[in-house]
C-alpha cells in the first residue's frame, strides 16, 4: 500500500533566505536536507566555497606517502592490485596513472570475477610474487585479506592497503592500510569509495613531491567511482563528485571520450545520471563478464583505435549482460512459484546451477524491487563452492547479517546494502535458515511512503523551477532527486516509446485544463493510473530535445478512485502440439513460411477479436502482426517464442490480453547466415523505397530479434564495409550503400559480438518453449 505524505513544515533562517536572494523554494529544500547555515549552504552548492579534508588525516597515509616515494626513486617494481567492479577499475586505473606520471615502474591485477572473485587469492598471488615486485598496492579490496598479506610480507613484498569496505576483527599485518572507515562516523571522508581513498592517497605523494596540480587530471575517474559505486553523496564524496564532474566534461583520456560518444552523451551536459545509466553499466559488465584489465588498458591507452576495440567490446557484454540478468530473474521466479515458502523467509535465498555468478547481484537488485526484502542468490558450480551475491533494504544490514552465518560460510564481505560470499551447496539450506533468524524484526512494513519536497501545480514544472532545482545537483545517495507532488491529475494519453517500446509517455491533466508529458521509464508493462489521482515526479533537463526542454519523470502515484479490476489472464499452451519443419532461408523481402499442417483446427476454435503474434515466420491465408503494430484485442496468440523477457512483457502489456494462447515456435532467424541475410533484405527495401530509412523497432520486429540484436548486425555490416550509417538516432537509423574498404579487426569483434547475442536470444526462446505454464503465468502477468 502507498502512503502519501506532505513534504515537512521548516523554519527558514532569514540569513539563509537572503543568501539565496529570496528564492523560498531553493531555501525550503536546503533546510529540509539538514542544511540551515549559510556556511554549510555555501559549501554544499559551490565546491569551490567546500573546504577538503586533508589526506594526511587518514590513519597510514603518511606511512604510504614515504613507502611508495622511496619504491619510485629505487625503481622498485609496484603492482597495483585491484577489483573488477567500477570502483575496483577506476581506482585502478588512478593509482597506475599517478604512479606512472611520478616515474614509478608499475604493473597491475585485476582478479576475475569467474574464477577467482574479490579480493587477494593465494595463487594468483603466487603468480604475481613471482614476477619479481617490490610493492603490493590494492585498491578497493584487501581489508580482510590477512593471509594473503603476511605471505606477501613473508616473501619480502611490502603491501599497502587502500581500501572502503567494513573493517575486520583485526587489520591484516601490512606496511599500511588507508580505510575511511577507520574514522569517526561524522568525519567527511568517512564515506569515501575505493576510488576516493585512491585519490586521496595519491593527492598526498604528489603533494610530497610538490607536484598537487597533477591530481585534477584524476578528478574524471573519481567522478565515474563515485556514482558507479553508489557512494553516499556527503562531505568530501559530494566535493570530489562536483569536482569530478566538471573534469569529466572535458576529459582527454581517449577511452572516456569513445565511451561517451558511444552513448550519444553531449559532454557539455553530461551529469552524474549519464554516468549511472549508461558509463557505468559498461564498464560493469567487463567486470561482470570479461577481463576488468581491459578497462585499465581502455581507461590510460593512447592509441584511439584499440580505445574503439575494447569499446566496442564493452558494447557487446552489456548487451549479454542484459540478457542474462533477464534469464536469472525469470528462473529465480519459476522457483518461487513452484516453491512459495522461499519467499517466506526474511530473505529471499535462491540458487540455481545455471546462474552466470556476474549477474546475480544485478538480478537480486529486481527482486528486491518486487518482494521489498533481502534477497541473496547464489550461482553454484560442479565440485566448487557456490558464489553468491546479496542486496537489501534500508535498515537490513545485509553484511552483520552474513556475518553471524559465518560458521557456514568460506568467504564474505561487503557493506549493509550489498555483499558476497562463498559456500560449500549443502550449506544453502542452513545458511537460508540462520540468515532469516539474523534479520529478525529487521523489514520495513509493507506500507510504502511518499514524502513530496514540494507540492507545485502543472503549470509551475518549467525551466524556471528546473533551474532552482539543478542548483541541488549532483543527487544520488545521500542527496535524493528532488520529488514533486502534483494533486487531482487525470489521464489524458498514454504511448510506448523508445528503441524496444519498453518506457510510457502519460499525458496528464490538472483541473484547470492544462497538460503534462510525463515519462515513466520501464513502464511499458504497468498499470497506468485511472480516475483523478496524486501524482509524484522528477524534474531534470531534456537531453534529446536540449536547449531549455524539461522532462517529467514518473515516481509513484495514488489513485483517489478505486482502479478497475482486470481479471487473470486465462492461458492455453499449445506449445507441444503444433509441429512443422522451417522452409528454406529466402532473400525475398517477405516473413519466411513455416508449413504447419494443423494450425488452422486450432484458430478456428478461436472467438474474435485476437491477434496472432508472429515474427520470422508467416501463416498462409491468416494475417500475423508484428510487436510494433499490437494493439488491444482479446485475445494474444503467442505464435514465435519471443527473442526475450522484456519482449513478452512489452506485447502483453499493448494488447492486455483477457485469454493468452502459447504456441512459441523456433525462429528460423536465429542463426548469423539467416539473421545476415533477412537483415541484408529489409536494408535493401528501406534503401530502394524508403530512401534508406530504418526505424529500429520496425527493424528489430521484423528480424524477430531485440533492438540491440539489430544495432549489432547493422555496425558489422557497416564494418563489412557494405554499407554506411548517415544518421543514427534514438528511434531510427538511415543508412546508403557504402564501397569504403572494409574494417577486418573490427569486423571479426563484431561477428563475436552478435553471434554471442544470437545465441543468448536461441537460449531464451528454448527456455520460452520448455518452461512450465505456471512459471510462464507467473512471468507475463
Amino acid at each position: 500500500m502507498l502512503q502519501w505524505q506532505q513534504p515537512p513544515k521548516v523554519h527558514i533562517p532569514v540569513d539563509l533566505l537572503d543568501f539565496v536572494q529570496g528564492d523560498a523554494i531553493l531555501a525550503q529544500l536546503l533546510v529540509q536536507r539538514g542544511l540551515t547555515s549559510v556556511e554549510q549552504v555555501r559549501g554544499f552548492l559551490d565546491p569551490d566555497h567546500y573546504r577538503p579534508a586533508p589526506p594526511e588525516v587518514l590513519p597510514d597515509v603518511d606511512r604510504a606517502v614515504v613507502r611508495l616515494s622511496r619504491a619510485i626513486e629505487q625503481r622498485e617494481p609496484i603492482t597495483v592490485w585491484g577489483d573488477f567492479d567500477a570502483d575496483g577499475q577506476t581506482s585502478t586505473t588512478l593509482l597506475v596513472s599517478a604512479l606512472r606520471q611520478m616515474g614509478g615502474y608499475v604493473r597491475y591485477y585485476i582478479p576475475n570475477r569467474m574464477t577467482e572473485s574479490h579480493g587477494i587469492k593465494l595463487p594468483a598471488l603466487k603468480r604475481v610474487l613471482d614476477k619479481g615486485v617490490g610493492l603490493i598496492l590494492t585498491c578497493d579490496t584487501g581489508i580482510a585479506e590477512h593471509e594473503a598479506v603476511a605471505a606477501a610480507q613473508a616473501a619480502g613484498t611490502d603491501v599497502i592497503i587502500t581500501d572502503h569496505h567494513d573493517l575486520a576483527e583485526t587489520l591484516p599485518p601490512a606496511h599500511a592500510v588507508i580505510n575511511p572507515k577507520r574514522l569517526p562516523a561524522d568525519h567527511p571522508l568517512r564515506e569515501l569509495p575505493g576510488v576516493g581513498v585512491a585519490y586521496k592517497v595519491m593527492q598526498a605523494l604528489f603533494a610530497a613531491h610538490n607536484q598537487i596540480d597533477m591530481s585534477e587530471s584524476l578528478l574524471d575517474l573519481v567522478a565515474l567511482g563515485i556514482v558507479a559505486d553508489v557512494a553516499r553523496q556527503t562531505g568530501d564524496t559530494r566535493y570530489l563528485l562536483q569536482q569530478g564532474l566538471n573534469v569529466l566534461q572535458d576529459s582527454e583520456r581517449l577511452g572516456l571520450q569513445v565511451l561517451i560518444e558511444n552513448a550519444n552523451i553531449k559532454t557539455s551536459r553530461l551529469t552524474e545520471d549519464h554516468i549511472g545509466f549508461w558509463l557505468a553499466p559498461r564498464l560493469n559488465a567487463l567486470g561482470r563478464l570479461g577481463d576488468a584489465n581491459q578497462a585499465v588498458e581502455l581507461l590510460t591507452t593512447d592509441n584511439l583505435a584499440r580505445a574503439r576495440i575494447i569499446a566496442l567490446q564493452l558494447e557487446g557484454l552489456n548487451d549479454r549482460r542484459k540478457l542474462l540478468v533477464d534469464r536469472v530473474v525469470v528462473q529465480a521466479l519459476s522457483q518461487l512459484e513452484d516453491t512459495p515458502s522461499l519467499a517466506q523467509y526474511n530473505a529471499i535465498v535462491l540458487a540455481a546451477a545455471d546462474w552466470h555468478p556476474g549477474v546475480i547481484g544485478i538480478a537480486a537488485s529486481r527482486l528486491v524491487e518486487q518482494y521489498g526484502k533481502p534477497v541473496i542468490l547464489i550461482s553454484l558450480r560442479p565440485n566448487d563452492l557456490g558464489r553468491g551475491s546479496a542486496r537489501s533494504v534500508a535498515g537490513c544490514d545485509i553484511h552483520q547479517a552474513i556475518k553471524t552465518q559465518a560458521h557456514l560460510l568460506a568467504g564474505f564481505g561487503g557493506h549493509p546494502m550489498a555483499a558476497g560470499l562463498a559456500l560449500a551447496p549443502e550449506n544453502v539450506m542452513p545458511f537460508r535458515r540462520g540468515l532469516s533468524e539474523a534479520l529478525e524484526g529487521c523489514l520495513p512494513s509493507s506500507t510504502k511512503t511518499i514524502r513530496p519536497d514540494l507540492m507545485v501545480e502543472l503549470s509551475q514544472l518549467n525551466v524556471e523551477l528546473l533551474t532552482t532545482i539543478q542548483k541541488l545537483a549532483p543527487f544520488g545517495n545521500g542527496n535524493p532527486s528532488i520529488r514533486l507532488g502534483c494533486r487531482g491529475l487525470r489521464l489524458v494519453d498514454e504511448a510506448l516509446f523508445g528503441k524496444a517500446g519498453d518506457h510510457k509517455r502519460l499525458t496528464v491533466e490538472d483541473e484547470e485544463g492544462y497538460q503534462q508529458a510525463v515519462i515513466w521509464w520501464r513502464g511499458a508493462t504497468e498499470r497506468s493510473p485511472e480516475g483523478r489521482f496524486d501524482l509524484a515526479l522528477t524534474l531534470s533537463p531534456d537531453d534529446f530535445r536540449g536547449g531549455d526542454a524539461i522532462q517529467t519523470e514518473l515516481v509513484a502515484f495514488r489513485e483517489w478512485a478505486p482502479a478497475t479490476v482486470v481479471r487473470d489472464s486465462e492461458f492455453i499452451d499449445y506449445r507441444t502440439l503444433i509441429s512443422g519443419q522451417q522452409s528454406a532461408v529466402s532473400s525475398q523481402l517477405p516473413n519466411y513460411q513455416l508449413p504447419i499442417t494443423n494450425y488452422q483446427s486450432l484458430l478456428s476454435n478461436l472467438q474474435s477479436p485476437f491477434l496472432i503474434w508472429s515474427e520470422g515466420i508467416t501463416l498462409p491465408d491468416v494475417e500475423t502482426t508484428l510487436r510494433h503494430k499490437l494493439q488491444r484485442a482479446e485475445t494474444l496468440v503467442i505464435w514465435t517464442a519471443p527473442p526475450g523477457q522484456d519482449i513478452l512483457e512489452q506485447a502483453v502489456a499493448r494488447v492486455r490480453p483477457q485469454k493468452i494462447v502459447l504456441v512459441g515456435q523456433p525462429s528460423p532467424l536465429d542463426t548469423l547466415p539467416a539473421f545476415i541475410q533477412r537483415l541484408m533484405g529489409l536494408i535493401k527495401y528501406a534503401v530502394a523505397q524508403r530512401e534508406g530509412e530504418i526505424f529500429w523497432e520496425e527493424l528489430a520486429a521484423g528480424l524477430g530479434h531485440r533492438v540491440t540484436t539489430a544495432q549489432r548486425g547493422l555496425d558489422w555490416l557497416v564494418a563489412q564495409g557494405k554499407l554506411e550509417k548517415v544518421v543514427d538516432e534514438e528511434e531510427l537509423v538511415v543508412v546508403r550503400p557504402c564501397r569504403q574498404s572494409p574494417s577486418v579487426e573490427d569486423a571479426g569483434i563484431l561477428e563475436s559480438i552478435l553471434q554471442s547475442t544470437l545465441d543468448e536470444t536461441a537460449a531464451y526462446r528454448r527456455f520460452f518453449r520448455q518452461a512450465s505454464l505456471a512459471s510462464l503465468k507467473k512471468i507475463v502477468k
